[in-house]
C-alpha cells in the first residue's frame, strides 16, 4: 500500500520506480493500489459505518461522554497564546474531521463540514493561589 505509507509527490520518479521493484519483490501488486480520492461534494455527506454506530450511541445517550478523551498538557515558561491559537486553527484548517459535526436531514444522519472554524485559547490566571 505505497500510498499510504509514503506520499508519492514527495518522491522523485526514480526513487518511486526503485519503491515499486522492491514492493514487487515481496509480492505486493503495486498496480492495484489505490488512493482515497479527495471529496468534491460540499454538501452534507453519508456517514461511515463507525460514523453511524458513534451517531446511534449518541441518539441513544444524548451528550454522553463514553467517547471522550480527557487529556493534560503542561506549559513551562512563557506562553505565546496567539502563536498556540495560530497554530490550533491552522490544524483545524487543514482537517475536515476537526469541522465534522452529525446532523438529521430527511431522517438519515449526515455529515456537515464547515468551511471554517475558529479556536480559541479560554486562559484562567491561577497565578494568585
Amino acid at each position: 500500500m505505497m500510498n499510504s505509507l509514503i506520499r508519492p509527490d514527495a518522491l522523485s520518479a526514480r526513487k518511486i520506480e526503485l519503491l515499486k521493484l522492491l514492493l514487487r519483490k515481496k509480492g505486493i501488486d503495486v498496480s492495484r493500489v489505490q488512493s482515497i480520492p479527495r471529496r468534491a461534494a460540499s454538501g452534507p455527506c453519508r456517514l461511515s459505518f463507525a460514523q453511524q454506530r458513534l451517531w446511534f450511541l449518541d441518539q441513544l445517550e444524548p451528550n454522553g461522554s463514553a467517547y471522550n478523551l480527557p487529556g493534560v498538557v503542561r506549559l513551562k515558561g512563557r506562553l505565546n497564546l496567539r502563536a498556540l491559537e495560530q497554530s490550533l486553527n491552522e490544524v483545524v484548517k487543514r482537517h475536515e474531521a476537526l469541522r465534522t459535526r452529525f446532523a438529521e436531514v430527511g431522517g438519515a444522519a449526515v455529515q456537515m463540514i464547515a468551511e471554517a472554524a475558529a479556536v480559541s485559547v479560554p486562559v484562567l490566571d491561577i497565578s494568585e493561589l
